[in-house]
């Protein structure tokens, strides 16, 4: 009997439904689909896979592979987690990229599990770790004071729009204003929420508190970027940190062909929005950020691009500190 040193789940979601593909790798490289499914995404689906598993799985290491699909995957995640499985979500494009690389040319839920389930037995992937559940409220309450932010911005935009229109209809101009009123109460209620639950932590009060001495930070920034990485748990260096938010600088370089190098943006988009406004004020009021705005700003074709940099070194700052648990320092020099 040739034995089997691997087995890989590959799950591709859906709001109704998850299609999965068992497979295993043996000894000798060889590997097998043990058996393709279709499951309820609901709880009676969730206990039906794991039993479903049980009767395929052997004395070795079984994965469960996902692709990071919206909110839909997040409950199978959960009871997965809870059950004391090996879970691994990745990032749609980095599956998307990986499928493409084997020239399939059928596109259905069943082929992308298969291609799911074979990536997880030829790459490496890293588990998934829940976010704890404090951080998970202060998240989901941070990421509903963006959407807010947003739709407000969209209607103020469409009031200075109607104000300036010819004969605009003055019912139609109230309901607008009183959605932005609505918007404006709300946004003050959701800021109010988050730093109540903030306040229920003294230590987690403490060392934020300590971080928005830096200038241009302010107490919503350093909490949202703690509720998007868990309290930096998902990020383990700076390396992974600066790429985790998308701020890592993609070469573009080919034989004697040098391109222009840009942002990678492969990553949380709700960090990068969080220090856009701080590294503004930062680059005008923080000594040290303000000389080094300047340098960049000076040598680069596009002001932006400085403003980028200081976003990229305030996120550094900040993770510095928490980690370090030490004071601000302005005139501390790198080294």
């Amino acid at each position: 009997m040739i034995l089997v040193v691997l087995q890989s789940i590959g799950i591709d979601m859906s709001s109704e439904k998850f299609d999965v593909c068992f497979k295993e790798q043996d000894i000798n490289g060889k590997q097998i689909i043990k058996g393709t499914r279709s499951f309820e995404n609901t709880s009676t689906g969730f206990k039906a896979y794991l039993v479903w598993c049980s009767k395929r799985r052997k004395q070795c290491k079984l994965i469960h592979l996902m692709e990071a699909t919206g909110v839909y995957h997040e409950e199978l995640c959960y009871y997965l987690y809870e059950s004391g499985e090996d879970i691994s979500v990745e990032l749609p494009q980095k599956i998307k990229y990986f499928i493409k690389s084997l020239n399939l040319k059928t596109k259905t839920d069943k082929a992308d599990a298969k291609a799911i389930a074979q990536m997880g037995l030829s790459c490496q992937v890293e588990l998934w770790q829940p976010l704890s559940k404090g951080f998970k409220r202060i998240r989901d309450m941070s990421r509903t004071l963006s959407k807010l932010k947003r739709g407000r911005c969209a209607i103020l935009c469409q009031l200075h729009a109607l104000r300036r229109a010819h004969d605009t209809f003055e019912e139609s101009l109230r309901i607008m204003e009183e959605l932005e009123s609505t918007y404006q109460k709300l946004i003050a209620e959701n800021e109010a929420s988050i730093l109540e639950l903030v306040a229920q932590d003294d230590e987690l009060k403490q060392r934020i508190a300590r971080i928005t001495t830096i200038k241009g930070v302010r107490t919503l920034t350093v909490v949202k970027l703690l509720a998007e990485t868990d309290g930096f748990r998902r990020c383990s260096s700076i390396r992974r940190l600066v790429s985790y938010a998308g701020l890592d600088v993609v070469q573009n370089q080919s034989g004697k062909s040098i391109g222009k190098s840009r942002l990678s943006k492969k990553g949380n988009a709700y960090i990068r929005e969080a220090l856009y406004m701080p590294a503004l004020c930062a680059a005008r009021h923080n000594k040290s950020l303000k000389v080094f705005y300047d340098r960049l700003a000076q040598r680069m074709p596009k002001k932006k691009q400085a403003v980028v940099a200081v976003m990229r070194k305030l996120l550094i700052t900040i993770y510095s500190v928490w980690k370090s648990g030490q004071e601000y320092d302005e005139n501390y020099q790198w080294k």
